[in-house]
């Protein structure tokens, strides 16, 4: 169903006969593959995922196995048991006594965004319980400042948004948010929101980004502190973006066009997703040689990119998609 050409020349057989046969053309056209399937060939995008399970130490880093499984999934593809198995294991052995994961084995320092990819990666596979949660929840916890943010390790302490981001998103999936000090969290949130509109990721002057503007807007939304005013101007930011704005200069960015569609979510703006344009900038950024997608027009294709890629298209219903107790980044 994947094979463009064939099915433009199928198309263009029928056209000669379909003044003799319009029913019964109509009744077979029905059952041919939408247009939008032939985009992108997505056996390629399988076997170049599925490339690294050659690896003898797969499935290698916590970030790999996601981008593993995320991506196979979104595809409507099957992991076998083994595999499934093996990611698993690996995600209990990168858990530490302190509760937190870490990047890979070779690795003995936990960190809040490796914990929240590596709870991502298993509720992906339903074995959230194959790791001890309650210590997930103390090592959020324990990073918590007396600002209201969170840090990114016990040996980086200074809070962040997006680390305190990380933190809310792990805390959540736990059910743990009863551990965030409410008040002073949506205090030190709201102080990276700019006057452009959105949210940076400094506080003080600075522009805004997508990924920010998601990240304030999560939570916001976590913490029932989001209002009518913080969500206009998220919008005001987002709309003058390319990817809301056709005749904006700025170079699009994979990232960032995931954050705005998460983001204009997050601020039940979600009518405003301009899928479309999100569906032709993925064209432009696949890479047809691989199947792979890469981050910006004219780079080559990369694992982590490609599931990014997957993920804009499960948001915008191009591809199957799967709901997860928590997104990637």
């Amino acid at each position: 169903m994947y094979i463009a050409n064939n099915i433009l020349r199928i198309a263009a057989a029928l056209t000669v006969v379909a003044a003799l046969a319009a029913p019964a053309l109509a009744k077979e056209k029905a059952r041919q593959p939408k247009a939008k399937s032939a985009e992108f060939d997505f056996k390629k995008t399988n076997a170049f995922i599925r490339e690294m399970e050659g690896r003898p130490d797969f499935p290698v880093a916590t970030v790999i196995a996601n981008d593993y499984v995320y991506t196979l999934l979104a595809m409507g593809e099957k992991i076998d048991t083994g595999r499934q198995n093996a990611i698993i294991l690996a995600a209990k052995l990168a858990q530490q006594k302190d509760g937190g994961f870490t990047p890979d084995k070779s690795s003995k320092t936990s960190s809040i965004l490796y914990t929240d990819i590596a709870l991502e990666t298993l509720a992906l596979l339903d074995a959230g319980n194959a790791i001890d949660r309650n210590k997930v929840k103390a090592f959020a916890a324990s990073l918590k400042n007396h600002d209201g943010g969170f840090g990114f390790s016990t040996d980086a302490r200074k809070s962040s948004l997006a680390t305190t981001y990380y933190a809310l998103h792990v805390l959540k999936a736990v059910n743990g948010l009863d551990a965030v000090d409410r008040g002073k969290t949506l205090e030190y949130v709201k102080g990276f929101a700019k006057k452009e509109g959105g949210f940076g990721p400094e506080k003080g002057p600075g522009r805004p980004n997508a990924r920010s503007t998601y990240m304030a807007a999560y939570i916001l939304n976590a913490l029932s502190g989001m209002d009518a005013p913080t969500a206009k101007s998220a919008l005001q930011y987002l709309e003058s973006t390319p990817y809301l704005d056709k005749k904006s200069k700025e170079r699009p960015d994979l990232d960032e066009q995931l954050y705005t569609i998460r983001a204009l979510k997050e601020i039940n703006a979600g009518n405003r997703v301009d899928k479309a344009l999100a569906f032709n900038f993925m064209k432009r950024l696949y890479i047809k040689v691989n199947g792979g997608f890469g981050p910006l027009e004219g780079y080559g294709s990369t694992p982590d990119s490609t599931t990014t890629a997957l993920r804009i298209l499960s948001e915008i219903g191009k591809v199957k998609g799967v709901q997860v107790q928590v997104a990637k980044r």
